[in-house]
């Protein structure tokens, strides 16, 4: 053991310069599932900006977290100007985040074509890896995506050929960011109460007028809109999907009033306010009363970003805790020596891969899809609800618990757990709540083969695994048997009844991916989580023995 001096860390202290090269989990996953091209192409990349987000990303983020956005009404002459004022940290993370090509990957027309069926993998790991240093503009980087998609897949000819180029530009001067505005005072997630009316004015423009509620990335460029076409009593038929651009052709500013920003507990660097319409101009994308089942293509991707935001808040979590509690001495040793914090670095270590897992199996259903593969279409419309919901619930509870770990200094303002912990409590709210996404993934079992997708996904695992395939099996028979009860009982009892079953539902599946993705390489990290999400199979109370600190360290998966 180091003698006894008057700091906090051991003389060999030491953190990650590298948070994609430290990744050995990540790492394996990207060398496993993407082609060697496309792999050789995103490596230099995936090695640049993890050696930003393990340095100057944290200063520029700590800075854009402290100064918080500013609403700028009107000019010096008393002119409205309706401008958004960033700290300069926010702009050079913008920046490297166009830099990292996370959305130029996806919507290049070489490149998309090149890399058609993994782009979105490619995208995604560029954004993790981002997400770990700064949470807070990940959000902005989700609607840029989303609106990309929207504009790739529905917009006039001119406008995509115009906008596509700008919304996944290389440089942050370039980039045109995007938005979602579709909350309102009166519906909230009832989507179908939204009051906002749009009036015709010719073949594809309208005039918008109402008020938007929660409107995130508030100062961006490219907004997609859902306004009232037809009657409130429609719902969201009678919704259709508007992409309203800040700036009209003649360059003057698109009418809508920023009212306020909103001041959040979390995500403090970005801009969320609200927003009245008032003749604004939007186009009309797609038919009228379509709006919001092409938005619901937007939602699936914001889920995706959620989860892929909840799994490396996670992650930043355990290895900032793992990083420091390797160089602290308390009770004669290091901590990590200490049982009962091995045994929560087992728990944190297993949930977060079994997260990761989770979030990377939607993420190549989408990629999937796109080649062509119908099952993996099923297979997406139950995932991603699945990963939303759990990732950010899981979050939550290991940042909260990391901060515990490391103690007073966790809780304190120049260390990153603090906004870390303000950070993803949105996660659990953000693109449907809890309560909203079991709605939905009820709504998914009934309506599309995603469930029975995941099932035979757990039952081939089951067959898979002579140790862990009975005690799945047995579980996976009592979630059947309340399934079948379920069709019996009325409406009321089937969604009461359906949150802790999909949970259940949920850790199985978890584990059919651990086995499914287990080789010789993985199997380090992979065997102790299993063996992990085994015993929560079992709720009875049994002798526990602590896993050792050298398997403890395979767990974790993170060299520095």
């Amino acid at each position: 053991m180091p003698s006894r001096k008057n700091q906090v860390l051991t003389d060999d202290a030491r953190k990650s310069s590298d948070f994609y090269s430290s990744d050995l989990i990540l790492k394996q996953y990207l060398d496993k599932h993407l082609s060697a091209e496309a792999n050789s192409y995103m490596r230099d990349r995936l090695q640049v900006l993890g050696r930003e987000a393990s340095a100057e990303m944290e200063e520029l983020s700590m800075k854009a977290d402290r100064h918080s956005p500013q609403l700028k009404r009107r000019d010096p002459l008393g002119e409205q100007e309706q401008e958004v004022e960033f700290h300069p940290a926010y702009w050079e993370l913008m920046d490297i985040a166009a830099r990292s090509e996370m959305f130029y990957v996806k919507y290049d027309p070489e490149l998309r074509n090149r890399f058609h069926g993994e782009r979105h993998r490619m995208g995604y790991a560029s954004g993790q890896i981002y997400a770990m240093s700064e949470l807070s503009q990940y959000c902005p980087h989700c609607m840029t995506d989303g609106a990309a998609h929207l504009v790739d897949r529905y917009a006039s000819q001119e406008d995509t050929k115009r906008l596509l180029p700008r919304l996944s530009a290389r440089t942050g001067d370039d980039l045109y960011t995007g938005a979602m505005f579709l909350t309102e005072k009166s519906g909230g997630s009832d989507v179908g109460a939204n009051l906002t009316e749009a009036e015709r004015i010719d073949e594809e423009r309208y005039r918008l007028n109402g008020e938007k509620w929660f409107c995130s990335n508030v100062n961006a460029e490219v907004i997609m809109a859902l306004a009232r076409t037809g009657p409130l009593e429609k719902g969201t038929r009678g919704l259709s999907l508007f992409l309203v651009e800040k700036q009209l052709p003649d360059g003057s500013r698109n009418p809508m009033e920023i009212i306020r920003l909103k001041e959040k507990l979390g995500v403090r660097s970005m801009a969320t306010g609200e927003v009245r319409f008032t003749d604004t101009i939007g186009k009309r994308l797609g038919e009228e009363g379509n709006g919001f089942k092409l938005m619901a293509e937007m939602i699936n991707i914001s889920r995706l970003y959620n989860s892929v935001a909840a799994i490396a808040g996670s992650r930043r979590a355990i290895i900032e805790a793992w990083q420091y509690l390797n160089h602290r001495i308390t009770f004669g040793k290091r901590a990590t020596e200490h049982p009962l914090v091995r045994e929560k670095f087992r728990e944190l270590g297993s949930r977060y891969l079994a997260g990761f897992l989770l979030t990377w199996r939607a993420i190549r259903a989408m990629d999937n899809m796109e080649n062509g593969d119908e099952e993996e279409k099923e297979l997406f419309r139950m995932v991603v609800p699945m990963a939303k919901w759990w990732t950010a619930e899981n979050a939550v509870y290991t940042v909260r618990e990391c901060m515990e770990l490391m103690g007073g200094n966790g809780y304190i303002e120049d260390f990153v757990m603090p906004r870390l912990l303000r950070d993803v409590n949105v996660l659990p709210i953000w693109e449907g709540s809890g309560n909203i996404i079991v709605l939905d993934m009820l709504r998914a079992s009934e309506k599309s083969e995603g469930m029975e997708m995941a099932s035979q996904a757990i039952s081939k695992a089951c067959d898979q695994s002579s140790t862990f395939g009975g005690p799945m099996k047995d579980e996976m028979n009592r979630i059947i048997d309340i399934w079948n009860m379920l069709k019996a009982e009325n409406r009321e009892t089937v969604e009461t009844t359906a949150k802790p079953l999909f949970m259940r539902y949920i850790h199985l599946y978890q584990m059919a991916l651990l086995i499914d993705e287990r080789d010789e390489e993985s199997k380090a990290w992979i065997d102790p989580a299993l063996m992990f999400m085994a015993e929560q199979l079992d709720e009875t109370l049994s002798i526990k023995k602590p896993l050792g600190l050298n398997r403890l360290s395979e767990l974790i998966g993170w060299e520095y």
